[in-house]
């Protein structure tokens, strides 16, 4: 008899990486995407060296590089003078120190080319037009009132997920007092005084910005977010530039310009989860932002997803006890993402202080010496997948 397959509830970036995981140890995945048809909202992403190695673990990198772009460096400046307080570099020395490169790109370059990696598979199987409704065990319910059964659940279904809520109801996300505004322009469109060639964080009481080329260098992203409630009942919606222009009132003339660049912004609530105390129970288990959404400010929040899927597929692959496995595959992964969560929020303060702090915070970037800012994320940059 056929070994049956992961069901795997999601088609973003964590359930396609899971299928590819899976596929890469001999195990067949159902991936169920509730839309037509494959497709990411949003803007760009950051992969540092431990979400390229898990792109490579997983058979997915080739597909996705051409599409990323190479920054020189980091900058970090003070949004209300201009005033440079940090600088990254980002060539050969800091490949050859993390042993992988730093790149930027658009989440639907990457959800592309994870889509195209797994259709070059004939392990994973991708469904769309319907969602995971119910779990019972490891068969699955869809929305279309077909059933199917699996040898284990894979909710990859987001930070709302509907399966996260039936088996841990009391579970729900938290806003955490954040507006995040996401907008692309033409590359051509970036204001002169900005430097496009570079990963650049604007430091401002009471919000920050960030900004990168993507999509092979034909596109500019900015996210720039800021103290505000979330009102809305829906996850985003669109941006209101004059809120934006009101909390960046005081901004450098170049931040200010860039702010006023694009048309349009999509505005998305500042919200995560607070680290669980588990993520599997028998054959379900919760991977990416269904386990661990975090704030974006470590912009780590793709690369968990990324690392999950390759210790879910190695504990998966190694072990016919499916409920010891993802309990391996949960014991392995919370610790690590629990530490992003909390450091991300942590950085939301810092990136927002005001008054004395902002002057104590940018002293101490102007005095560190770069090498040693980057060794501090080295706990981040120096995972490795399973061997």
């Amino acid at each position: 008899m056929a070994q049956l397959p992961v069901l795997i509830a999601g088609g973003g970036i964590a359930g396609l990486a899971a299928s590819l995981g899976l596929a890469r140890k001999g195990l067949a995945a159902q991936v169920f995407e509730q839309s037509k048809e494959f497709s990411e909202v949003g803007a760009g992403l950051q992969m540092s060296p431990n979400a390229v190695r898990a792109l490579q673990w997983l058979g997915a990198w080739e597909a996705i590089e051409p599409n990323c772009v190479t920054p020189s460096e980091i900058h970090v400046r003070d949004g209300r003078t201009a005033a440079l307080l940090q600088r990254l570099r980002l060539g050969k020395p800091f490949e050859q120190s993390f042993g992988a490169p730093y790149r930027v790109a658009h989440r639907a370059d990457l959800l592309a080319g994870l889509v195209a990696a797994a259709r070059s598979s004939p392990l994973p199987q991708l469904n769309t037009g319907a969602s995971v409704v119910a779990t019972h065990g490891a068969a699955i319910e869809l929305s279309d009132g077909r059933r199917e059964l699996g040898m284990a659940v894979i909710a990859a279904d987001g930070i709302g997920s509907t399966l996260r809520q039936q088996a841990w109801p009391s579970t729900a996300p938290e806003f955490r007092g954040h507006a995040i505004y996401r907008a692309l322009i033409p590359l051509a469109a970036v204001p002169p005084a900005i430097a496009n060639d570079c990963v650049t964080l604007w430091l401002y009481p009471g919000g920050h910005v960030v900004h990168y080329a993507v999509s092979a260098w034909r596109q500019f992203n900015i996210v720039a977010a800021i103290d505000s409630p979330w009102t809305a009942d829906a996850w985003s919606e669109p941006g209101d530039p004059a809120e934006l222009k009101a909390a960046f009132a005081d901004a450098a003339l170049s931040l200010a310009e860039l702010i006023a660049a694009p048309p349009n912004w999509l505005r998305w609530a500042g919200a995560d989860l607070a680290p669980r105390a588990n993520w599997t129970r028998g054959p379900l288990a919760l991977a990416g932002d269904a386990a661990h959404a975090t704030l974006p400010y470590l912009a780590q929040g793709a690369a968990m997803a990324l690392e999950d899927a390759c210790i879910l597929a190695a504990s998966l692959g190694r072990d016919t006890d499916v409920a010891g496995a993802l309990a391996h595959y949960e014991h392995e992964r919370r610790p690590r993402t629990a530490r992003i969560q909390l450091a991300s929020r942590r950085l939301a303060g810092l990136y927002h202080a005001r008054g004395v702090t902002a002057l104590a915070r940018n002293a101490a970037l102007k005095l560190a010496p770069a090498d040693h800012l980057l060794r501090r994320y080295g706990w981040i940059y120096d995972w490795r997948p399973p061997e």
